[in-house]
């Protein structure tokens, strides 16, 4: 009677398409036969890989240094994606994402195609999206609770960095006939500086914790930390910073949503409702 080995679908998916590993080689990890492996790579429902697949090198670039594209990714890291090295010593670092969003796939592959090999594969919840990069991506490997020192160096990577996170976490759109922008996030620490850079541009905004840790959430489950709210509502306000932000927004609902929103305002602002 073959082991029976007890590896989860996230870590033998790791092994074997992450990190590229043969069913042997991850066999000799689990010191059985690598039969075995095959079928829990088919039990799991793993896609296999091809001999194609297996066979083929990816080419990989260093990345540009440009302040501006690494100020975005390392706010687009901290608000949507995990980044991992595969060993100690390994030149392979994988960042990826799980989203139910193909614009969010499509925004993956126009940041990092250029880089590396990426890969889509989509599951009953989702699409989980993986980017194989060289070592020079190593900066978006640690999860920051604070806003990297480097990214206030210059007002233009504050607000690339700003749309980096708000491409992963805010969102635009018209509640009661009126242009809103807001995010929900547990990154406080992130928030509050947010929060000090708008208030220096003069937007009005407004910031407040909505849920605390251990209360329950409204589907299932509890809030695992303090959940808080950063709002722009008042109209002259969230056009003024459609405007400083747009340039850097590179999520295409992102774009849309705020064309919606600047309609809106200009609308009411021809009406007379606000100045």
């Amino acid at each position: 009677m073959s082991k029976r080995v007890n590896v989860s679908k996230k870590v033998l998916q790791r092994l074997y398409w992450d990190e590229r590993k043969s069913s042997i080689e991850i066999a000799k990890l689990y010191k059985c036969h690598s039969m075995t492996i095959r079928n829990r790579i088919r039990e799991l429902g793993i896609t296999k890989r091809t001999p194609s697949d297996a066979r083929m090198h990816y080419e990989k670039h260093d990345f540009s240094e440009n302040s501006i594209e690494r100020a975005y990714l390392l706010g687009f890291r901290l608000g949507d994606l995990s980044a991992y090295q595969t060993s100690v010593d390994s030149e392979l670092i994988v960042v990826r994402c799980h989203t139910t969003q193909l614009a969010q796939v499509t925004l993956m592959q126009s940041l990092f195609s250029s880089y590396g090999r990426v890969t889509v594969s989509k599951g009953i919840h989702g699409y989980n999206v993986n980017c194989f990069l060289n070592a020079t991506f190593d900066f978006m490997l640690p999860k920051h609770e604070v806003v990297p020192e480097i990214v206030n160096k210059q007002q233009s990577s504050i607000w690339a960095f700003i749309a980096g996170y708000i491409d992963a976490e805010g969102s635009f759109g018209i509640n009661q006939g009126k242009a809103r922008f807001k995010i929900d996030s547990y990154d406080v620490h992130v928030l509050e500086w947010m929060v000090n850079v708008f208030c220096e541009s003069l937007l009005v905004v407004k910031f407040r914790q909505i849920a605390v840790q251990g209360q329950p959430q409204y589907r299932a489950g509890i809030f695992h930390k303090d959940l808080w709210r950063l709002e722009i509502n008042e109209g002259s306000s969230i056009f003024r910073f459609i405007n400083m932000v747009s340039i850097y927004i590179r999520h295409e609902k992102r774009k849309t949503d705020m064309i919606i929103c600047l309609n809106n305002v200009k609308e009411r602002q021809s009406k007379g409702t606000i100045l």
